[in-house]
């Protein structure tokens, strides 16, 4: 029996609307976005002189159009979209937990590259007057400096990394969206699922790939696939899985344990390798070893790579030979 590999991409891989609506034209637009994490594939084991993964036994659920439209849905039925404003707003409890995930992402985020608001407020808004007995207070600050200080963690990473200070609030809505609406995350893991289940039926072997919020989709997923899936290997690229927010949030946590994991991953021996770019935003918490659970020791792995063509680009994730090569080992069993 043939191993399946499953890629699960990330956030804003949606197709325009007009796309949407023609089945021929989305079956391409997919099958482009496949080949390209096949091609990153292939550029990696070509590297290492290793022969390549056959495609027809990749899977690639595309979850991207409903995950856009679920949130689509949410704001058209009268959800805010959750703007850092709404800090100095009362939102009704759906957009509080929003905003505070975002919130706690951000500041996550900005203190993996040690932000200090002091210092930073001190020259972009000196008029704020904070000062280190309100660092020392409420996690830094009272509910009138909220604002302020994420403003600046949100000025103060997009200036260290380059990335616009848009991207980096889109990606963290996402990632919000994904682990406070219970409906959206139910709709990406039973996409996924049912896809797998398509290739595979009832059980088999598997390989897992994912990127960026996929990341934690196949984290999620790892909680739900029964016994009869033998997980083979776990990869995590661009993964958001180091903040403190995100582990908070994940499924299938082991009572009693911070953050926990799977209790079905250990045992079904699977390892587990995470990729980083040190630029890569969306993997700024890094390494993840030590991070999880200590039953998980030795099955998890960090690989720091270098992305040539971009930071967070899956293509050159995968196109890195020691990232590429457990990939390839194990779906040869």
């Amino acid at each position: 029996m043939s191993t399946t590999l499953l890629f699960i991409h990330g956030r804003s891989q949606e197709s325009d609307d007009e796309v949407a609506r023609d089945p021929d034209r989305l079956a391409a637009y997919v099958l482009s976005m496949k080949r390209k994490w096949v091609g990153g594939l292939a550029k990696g084991l070509i590297a290492a002189g290793r022969g390549l993964v056959d495609e027809s036994h990749v899977v690639f659920p595309f979850y991207g159009n409903v995950f856009a439209d679920a949130i689509k849905d949410f704001e058209a039925g009268g959800g805010r979209r959750p703007e850092l404003e709404m800090l100095d707003t009362a939102p009704d409890a759906d957009e509080a937990k929003l905003v505070q995930t975002k919130v706690a992402l951000l500041l996550d985020a900005a203190g993996a590259i040690n932000y200090d608001p002091v210092k930073e407020l001190g020259y972009t808004d000196p008029g704020v007057g904070l000062t280190e007995h309100d660092v020392a207070q409420e996690l830094g600050f009272g509910d009138a400096l909220k604002l302020p200080v994420v403003r600046g963690a949100l000025q103060f990473l997009s200036r260290k990394t380059g990335a616009p200070a848009l991207i980096i609030e889109r990606f963290l809505d996402d990632v919000a969206y994904y682990l406070e609406m219970a409906e959206m995350r139910e709709q990406v893991l039973a996409l996924v699922e049912r896809d797998l289940r398509a290739k595979v039926g009832s059980g088999g072997d598997v390989v897992i790939v994912g990127h960026s919020l996929g990341s934690i989709v196949a984290y999620d997923l790892l909680t739900r696939l029964p016994a009869t899936y033998k997980v083979r290997q776990l990869v995590t690229a661009g993964s958001p899985l180091g903040f403190p927010i995100v582990q908070k949030n994940l499924l299938g946590k082991v009572a009693g344990r911070r953050p926990g994991v799977p209790a079905n991953v250990p045992t079904r021996s699977a390892a587990w390798l995470n990729a980083y770019d040190v630029l890569d935003i969306v993997a700024l918490v890094h390494p993840l070893a030590g991070a999880f659970d200590e039953s998980f020791a030795g099955q998890l792995a960090d690989e720091r790579t270098h992305n040539p063509t971009g930071p967070h680009a899956i293509e050159d994730y995968l196109a890195d030979p020691d990232v590429a090569v457990p990939i390839s080992r194990a779906m040869e069993g």
